[in-house]
């Protein structure tokens, strides 16, 4: 057996030999590879033309009051789907930040008939999964099953949502799991840095709210039941993608939801952002081996005209691999495995956000470099190159928009958010293109509130301290006081 495997593999050797020394093999390339075997590998490999992403057209109807946002793909035997409801966390009550959170989890935790385990049991039955969620502005509820299975599945959604379980027991294994989890978080300075971002960037308008301990504590099912009494059809819209027509589903839903009346609630607007004076803050985490430092800043509407020149300018600044300030922090000076960033957009504007978990030793150093590569990039055009790489990135990653159920609806869930046409999608990449490096500096001009931008520093402070005070000491933020927050986002006893 060992005698055979020798002769086997000396064929296949005498096979590709022989193959090099054919005539099938182009002129020139055996005497090229006799020299040098690995003269191959001198030239990348010439990629072809990007081919062209056909954009999904949906068909939009109603359900009674809701709005249907519907793309037929019968490829696979599946169907996915998004309700997206009026409310949020924005609306909690005071002193019970994290209501509608927890509530929304509760709520596709059981019915009024089947408990957690027996809730699960029945979707796993199904092969579909049902989820409820809640963000700042909306919440709603997800499904994904086989299509052949949608009837049933609907009828567990129904339940969940027109006559949910609401278990006592069940809300305070939600409670206690939060309660955990903020504890363990106050012991990292990446947790700790998420969690203070809101206030620090907001203040006390409804994306800086924080739930606690406190307000974990004071929830209970009679709050919950108030917030599943509330949810409306009115405004809701229905987003589903996979292997259903539109009769079909419109029939299915109708027949389940039909009973579903629920008034919409009056909510008060949001409003503008309300940060705190200051442009450094800093939590303490005695002992963080690593800091976490942010550089914010208030950003551009989603829907802002620039949008593609702000999204190329921010390739270039953070928001890739390749993006300047990784480069830098990472592949430069190796102080952070990653850094960098982008617009975290919402209703209304958004937020810059760049960032980097850094060694405790380069805190200050990795703020100062942030800062530059800003200013750097405000004062001088991109380069070709740059410019030409994120345009690539950016068209060749536009198929994944469009490659599952749940990608599809969340696309045009987030142009509905934003006020924008679903169609939108369709002249995206000639924008992309019509781009040239003048518009990519306007929009670093425009968006890059230099003078505005906020740092964050989250670590330990009694290692960190003189970095902090040397920053403040000299360069972009000579003069400036850092005030300390605890990890709640609220001022405590100012930094020494």
């Amino acid at each position: 057996m060992m005698q055979f495997r020798r002769c086997a593999t000396s064929s296949v050797a005498f096979g590709l030999a022989a193959l090099v020394a054919s005539s099938a093999v182009p002129q020139g390339w055996a005497a090229e590879a006799a020299a040098d075997p690995e003269a191959w590998r001198a030239t990348a490999p010439v990629p072809g033309p990007a081919k062209a992403v056909a954009t999904p057209k949906p068909q939009v109807f109603r359900a009674g009051p809701v709005e249907v946002v519907l793309v037929e793909r019968h490829e696979l035997p599946t169907v996915s789907m998004e309700l997206v409801l009026a409310g949020g966390s924005a609306w909690d009550p005071p002193g019970r930040e994290g209501q509608a959170s927890a509530c929304m989890q509760l709520l596709g935790s059981g019915t009024a008939k089947l408990d957690k385990v027996q809730f699960a049991e029945a979707q796993a039955d199904l092969a579909a999964s049902i989820d409820a969620w809640s963000g700042v502005d909306q919440q709603g509820l997800q499904l994904a099953v086989l299509s052949r299975n949608l009837a049933p599945a609907l009828d567990l959604l129904a339940d969940s949502l027109l006559r949910p379980g609401l278990r006592a027991d069940e809300l305070a294994r939600i409670v206690a799991r939060r309660k955990a989890s903020l504890m363990q978080a106050r012991g990292n300075p990446a947790a700790v840095a998420q969690r203070v971002v809101g206030p620090v960037a907001f203040g006390p308008q409804a994306w800086g709210r924080l739930s606690t301990e406190a307000s974990l504590a004071a929830l209970d099912v009679a709050g919950c039941q108030q917030h599943a009494a509330a949810l409306s059809p009115e405004g809701a819209r229905l987003y589903v993608v996979g292997d259903v027509t539109r009769a079909a589903l419109a029939k299915a839903w109708q027949a389940r939801f039909a009973e579903w009346k629920t008034p919409a609630a009056q909510l008060a607007p949001i409003g503008a952002p309300q940060p705190p004076a200051g442009r450094v803050f800093t939590v303490d985490v005695p002992g963080a081996e690593q800091t976490v430092v942010q550089v914010l800043g208030q950003g551009p509407e989603r829907s802002a005209a620039d949008y593609e020149a702000t999204q190329l300018m921010m390739g270039v600044l953070g928001s890739g691999f390749s993006s300047r300030i990784n480069m830098n922090l990472r592949e430069k000076h190796g102080w952070a495995y990653g850094a960098g960033g982008g617009y975290q957009y919402r209703r209304g504007g958004s937020l810059l956000s760049l960032s980097a978990s850094v060694r405790a030793d380069a805190s200050g150093p990795s703020v100062r470099e942030m800062l530059s590569e800003i200013a750097t990039l405000r004062a001088a055009p991109a380069t070709a190159d740059e410019l030409a790489r994120e345009k690539e990135g950016s068209i060749l990653s536009l198929p994944a928009r469009w490659s599952t159920g749940r990608s599809i609806a969340s696309t045009f869930q987030g142009l509905a958010y934003y006020g924008l046409p679903l169609d939108w999608y369709d002249g995206h990449v000639a924008r992309l293109q019509a781009v040239d490096l003048g518009a990519v500096q306007k929009a670093a001009a425009a968006h890059l509130d230099y003078d505005h931008l906020v740092v964050l520093i989250v670590g330990d402070l009694k290692a960190i301290g003189p970095q902090v005070q040397a920053l403040l000491a000299e360069g972009p933020l000579k003069g400036q006081t850092a005030q300390a927050l605890d990890s709640d986002g609220k001022p405590v006893a100012a930094a020494k």
